[in-house]
């Protein structure tokens, strides 16, 4: 559940994040009402273990949500919040090292998103690591607006 102090950076994110997802698929009309997008914020400079969560991620979303990839309504994003470029991003979700933030999506704009904290702790456990982060997603896939 978000927290109350995180709705306005919710609200301020959507049309920034809105640009990105449209950018992201081929074309805005290809896009379904509700998406779920999974980022993985990370440094310029990436240790092994970022390396890992990044790869980790990929795998789970695509392992998990296959259908849901082809047809856009899941989706994964790797951001360096390091960069300049992302700094709207980065400003938005609070983002101070690196993160994987899942975001809800409904007709264009995020409805809310949260934190996935526990990828650190998960890393050296695969498989639960995979069902941390598909649980996440198939959370907000489930969600009915």
């Amino acid at each position: 559940m978000m927290r109350p102090y995180l709705a306005t950076s919710c609200l301020m994110l959507s049309a920034v994040l809105s640009a990105a997802i449209c950018a992201a698929a081929e074309k805005p009309a290809d896009l379904p009402e509700h998406r779920v997008v999974a980022m993985y914020f990370h440094r310029t400079q990436r240790c092994p273990t970022c390396k890992r969560i990044s790869e980790y991620i990929e795998e789970a979303i695509q392992t998990g949500f296959a259908k849901e990839l082809k047809g856009n309504t899941v989706s994964f994003h790797l951001i360096d919040y390091q960069d300049r470029k992302n700094a709207n991003f980065t400003r938005a979700y609070k983002i101070e090292a690196p993160t994987l933030v899942l975001a809800d999506v409904h007709q264009g704009k995020v409805t809310t998103w949260k934190p996935m904290p526990l990828v650190w702790s998960l890393v050296a456990k695969k498989k639960d690591f995979l069902k941390y982060v598909q649980g996440g997603v198939r959370g907000y896939l489930e969600e009915k607006k």
